[in-house]
């Protein structure tokens, strides 16, 4: 779907389409029709590279490499980076070797496509180390340890829209916002007042926004333990996986249901809006004013709190 618009004598081009299992949103100001193309064609491109549930994607043959070198694209290696860094800044609430976990709790198949399903070694352990990855960035290879397996998950939604609205803006528009999946990353000029403005949605209340920030160059994202469930062996699940046990974090009257994050990039607003949910109760905001981003949580009983850089956003 594609709409058009102006907004102070500046065409403002939207698209929204199917990716990452996701929806897509692309706003465009000051560009054209393919602008968007280019955007539905390069978040396509990076799925095939990262999606676990496609047998040929470059996650799914490191993980079934175990230990042999696989050649990657350069795309790749910075997204390996960014779990190795995202793992010791969160203490390992972050955890990019959760997929044999969720696979024991039921999530093998893509909730999108039941057809997809991922597959991996015998003897696969969650919660590992990742020091032991190695990466030639000249030969553009990389090596995962034996039983060591990667899950882009969240964070490949975020990089992604890193990734394609900065290369939006090298293309000389005045303004883009890439949404996979409500990851977004805003450049330039905004389609509101000059400013791009976000709302974030009530995991309660369907459709009901409880806050709104705005934006000139920066990155939202929000996990909720409401955005993927199923049923496995009788009991409902979802994809917030405490590294220590591999169970989906329990839910109960205080505990966090959505963390939303405001960062310089939506790589990183991923990897501490996936920490402080796997936390919990178990993490204040410090982690979140020491890394220069901000926060707003909502609690299974409607409560709400923000980190004290949020409001400098409203």
């Amino acid at each position: 779907m594609q709409v058009v618009e102006t907004l102070s004598n500046r065409v403002v081009l939207r698209s929204e389409f199917g990716v990452m299992g996701n929806t897509a949103k692309i706003t465009v100001v000051g560009g054209s029709q393919q602008h968007l193309v280019f955007a539905q064609e390069r978040l396509s491109q990076l799925e095939q590279m990262w999606s676990r549930f496609l047998p040929h994607s470059e996650i799914s043959q490191l993980n079934s490499a175990q230990a042999k070198p696989v050649v990657v694209h350069r795309e790749t290696i910075s997204l390996v980076k960014y779990m190795i860094a995202g793992r010791r800044l969160t203490h390992g609430l972050f955890d990019p070797t959760i997929l044999p976990a969720l696979i024991a709790s039921g999530y093998q198949a893509s909730i999108t496509n039941p057809m997809h399903i991922t597959l991996l070694p015998d003897g696969v352990k969650f919660n590992q180390s990742l020091d032991l990855i190695t990466m030639d960035e000249q030969e553009l290879t990389i090596s995962l340890p034996k039983y060591v397996t990667l899950d882009p998950g969240a964070i490949g939604k975020g990089l992604a829209a890193d990734i394609v609205a900065t290369e939006l803006m090298q293309q000389n528009v005045s303004g883009v916002c890439v949404n996979v999946g409500g990851d977004l990353r805003c450049i330039g000029i905004g389609d509101f007042n000059d400013e791009w403005t976000v709302g974030i949605e009530s995991p309660i209340f369907q459709g009901e926004i409880i806050s709104v920030v705005s934006l000139r160059d920066g990155a939202v994202a929000t996990s909720s333990v409401r955005a993927k469930l199923w049923q496995h062996d009788g009991a409902s699940k979802h994809h917030v996986i405490n590294p220590n046990t591999g169970l989906s974090r329990k839910v109960e009257t205080k505990s966090l249901l959505q963390v939303s994050v405001l960062a310089h990039e939506c790589v990183w607003a991923e990897v501490f809006a996936t920490a402080l949910l796997v936390a919990d109760s178990g993490m204040n905001f410090s982690i979140i004013d020491e890394n220069d981003i901000a926060a707003f949580v909502v609690r299974a009983d409607g409560d709400t709190a923000q980190s004290s850089n949020w409001i400098s956003f409203q």
